[in-house]
Parts: structure tokens; sequence; C-alpha cells
């Protein structure tokens, strides 16, 4: 695995229930030599910005002595059943809009669907059937 040698996420899979509302992500920052500027944003998967999470595109500036920046991400509670959905956070060059070299600069979260399947009925509770 590839890392980046100033800036990462602090884990590569995060996990959260659909009904949490929010969750929060951590950047670390490898070098404490350092101010950092970057940024984070969100990248779809099988989860969509605006119907299963909210968009994040921010510029975060760490100073030298700082070593984490946490990111809040707004989750959206359908009541639809689906299957458990994901999305990426990616930290990015401000200069250029570039990701940044790395294995660790992208982060997948998976949204966990605990809303229940649809059910199936029958209007008559009882049938009977003859033999001919």
């Amino acid at each position: 695995m590839e890392e980046n040698e100033i800036i990462s996420f602090k884990c590569l899979h995060y996990s959260v229930t659909e009904s949490a509302g929010s969750m929060t992500i951590s950047v670390v920052k490898k070098n404490m030599n350092m101010d950092c500027t970057f940024g984070v944003k969100t990248v779809d998967g099988t989860a969509c910005a605006g119907n299963e999470f909210m968009a994040v595109d921010e510029v975060c500036t760490m100073k030298k002595k700082e070593t984490e920046k946490i990111i809040n991400v707004q989750i959206i509670d359908n009541h639809d059943w689906q299957p458990d959905l994901d999305f990426y956070l990616e930290i990015y060059d401000t200069k250029n809009g570039e990701r940044l070299y790395g294995d660790d600069t992208r982060c997948r979260i998976t949204i966990l669907d605990e809303d229940f399947p649809g059910k199936l009925g029958f209007e008559m509770t009882e049938l009977t059937a003859s033999r001919l």
C-alpha cells in the first residue's frame, strides 16, 4: 500500500447506520513540523449525494502542533429499504483539485440500512382446494 507522507485518513473504512444522522471522519497529519492546507470532498459511489448523504467539500488548515482534523458528514435517513451503500471521502490538493497521492487519502463509508423490506401478504387467509 502506498502511503502519503504528510496527511491521511485515520481509518480507511467507516460504517454508519442510516438513522445516525451524521458521522465524523478523522484526518491525521504525519509531519508535526509543518503547517498543512488540504481539501476534503465526498465522492459518490453506490450512495449519492443529496439522496443518502450531504456532499462535503471543505478546505482545512492544520497548524504545526495540530495532529488531527475532524470532518462531519450528514447522513440522510429516507425510511426506504435499500441494500447497504458506499460513498467515499478524498483528500485533495487545493491548488489543482486533484486527489493527493497515496492509498490512505481515500476512505470508504458504508451506510448500513436498518429499514425493513416490504412484507408480502394475501387478502385471503384460507384457501380450500379440491381434488377432481
